[in-house]
């Protein structure tokens, strides 16, 4: 799964449903998290379901949604009680928000989303070393694989 979002001057972040303190802040219809959104695109195409554009289009009711809802809802649209994670990769790339110190709490927090274990979830974060969109940081995105084993 892939998302990208620009990015305004703020003070609050929306990241794998954490509120992380910053400089700046996610232009979306809903909360712009970047990992919970490619993470459902990373569940729906696992399933063969489309993308996140699909479910949840640009409609007034879903503006400003916190996207742990939106991923609550894929999850019951997926039945996703009937599988098992085997794994999940997140690369989020961003340039001037270092992520470092938040990336275990990043871990832990789609841990408790996906009620799996920890040591199943890996989060890297990268800069584009100031080339582009996201090396001006005019914008923010994360690429998400995952291992879906159903029952």
């Amino acid at each position: 799964g892939f998302d990208i979002h620009k990015l305004k001057k703020g003070s609050i972040l929306s990241l794998a449903g954490l509120k992380i303190k910053s400089n700046y802040q996610a232009i979306g219809h809903s909360d712009g998290d970047v990992v919970i959104h490619s993470l459902i695109d990373a569940l729906l195409g696992a399933n063969c379901k489309g993308d996140i554009g699909k479910h949840f289009p640009a409609h007034q009711k879903f503006k400003n949604i916190s996207s742990v809802i939106l991923l609550d809802e894929i999850k019951k649209k997926i039945n996703f009680m009937n599988s098992i994670v085997g794994n999940v990769d997140c690369t989020i790339v961003c340039q001037k928000i270092r992520l470092e110190k938040y990336k275990k709490e990043i871990e832990i927090n789609i841990a408790k989303l996906l009620k799996c274990d920890r040591s199943i979830i890996n989060v890297k974060a990268k800069t584009t070393d100031n080339v582009g969109t996201i090396g001006k940081s005019r914008a923010i995105a994360c690429w998400t694989t995952l291992k879906l084993i159903s029952l």
